[in-house]
């Protein structure tokens, strides 16, 4: 096979691909491990030009610019002491967004570490991915906690992240529903009577969730970003609740990308995503505050949440 540890790591990978490839391993298994092994290399190039944090994600162009670096990586990088360990534990936040991987994901990033390690005739990173702890219930208490600590901004994220994070906390404390049905929540479902803000759903009015307090603050806080947000856009009037808070682009033809301003609706993947990542911050910056860390996805904290709010405060729909 000739490879040693001084081989390319890309050189590396792709014998090993083509080795289970016509060993029969399966089309699933070959796009898990051709997945899990790219990004191995793309991470240890990153090791080399940057210092990596759980608070910040690489932007789409940093990463693209470590490509070209991916060529530098050597099979010992991938092996060598400590490597596994770091790429567990800073992967998904750094390259992804995500504040807490999920188990199988782990355990398909080590095995195919371990494959690649054995397939060279070298030692296999000793490392155990365990399954992280999951925070069950989410009380009253904490989501007022919580709340208090949401203010002012976010390492790496800013003010407007941790404003739209808190209501997207304050509204799910009332009314714990699905990612698709809080995407789909309209200005209009929210009455502010100046004392507190009601969540209009459902065809039983008695039984529509109410806000009172901190909870209703941090909503009015965020329907003020919203609205500065939208104001400047073209095309007219936007009927979500839930927005972007800075511009993006998205793919185009023929190559390139196309621009997308701040204030556009978030669909449910993009509401998501914008949780995922506000969220990693914040568990990083309150960390070991009262309501922290908070669920890390939206579904864990939909259900952390109907696990501690009583059902009368608001419908199930």
């Amino acid at each position: 096979m000739g490879i040693t540890p001084g081989t390319p790591a890309l050189d590396a990978v792709a014998d090993y691909l083509r080795h289970l490839e016509a060993s029969g391993g399966s089309r699933a298994l070959l796009r898990q491990r051709r997945w899990a092994l790219r990004e191995a290399v793309l991470f240890a190039a990153a090791l080399t030009r940057h210092e990596l944090s759980p608070g910040e994600e690489l932007r789409a162009e940093e990463r693209a610019a470590l490509e070209p670096a991916t060529a530098e990586v050597r099979l010992r990088d991938l092996t060598g002491q400590g490597f596994a360990e770091t790429w567990l534990a800073l992967a998904d936040p750094v390259l992804r967004g995500v504040p807490t991987p999920v188990p199988a994901t782990q355990r398909a990033r080590i095995t195919s570490l371990r494959g690649l390690a054995r397939f060279a005739g070298i030692d296999a990173p000793d490392h155990r991915s365990g399954r992280p702890p999951l925070r069950e219930v989410l009380t009253t208490s904490q989501i007022r906690a919580a709340l208090t600590a949401l203010s002012g901004r976010l390492p790496g994220r800013g003010h407007h992240d941790q404003v739209r994070l808190a209501a997207i906390l304050a509204v799910m404390s009332v009314w714990p529903a699905r990612s698709a049905e809080l995407a789909a929540l309209r200005l209009a479902d929210l009455q502010d009577d100046g004392s507190r803000v009601v969540l209009e759903i459902g065809p039983d009015a008695d039984r529509w969730p109410v806000m009172p307090g901190i909870v209703a603050q941090r909503v009015r806080e965020w329907l003020a970003v919203r609205a500065d947000l939208v104001a400047s856009l073209q095309g007219g009037p936007v009927y979500a609740l839930w927005t972007s808070i800075r511009s993006n682009s998205r793919p185009s033809e023929p190559r390139g990308s196309a621009p997308l301003p701040a204030g556009l609706p978030l669909r449910p993947r993009g509401l998501q995503r914008a949780y995922r990542r506000s969220v990693a911050a914040a568990n990083l910056v309150h960390a070991g505050v009262p309501g922290f860390p908070l669920p890390a996805s939206l579904d864990l904290l939909r259900r952390s949440l109907q696990a501690g709010v009583p059902a009368a405060t608001g419908p199930r729909r």
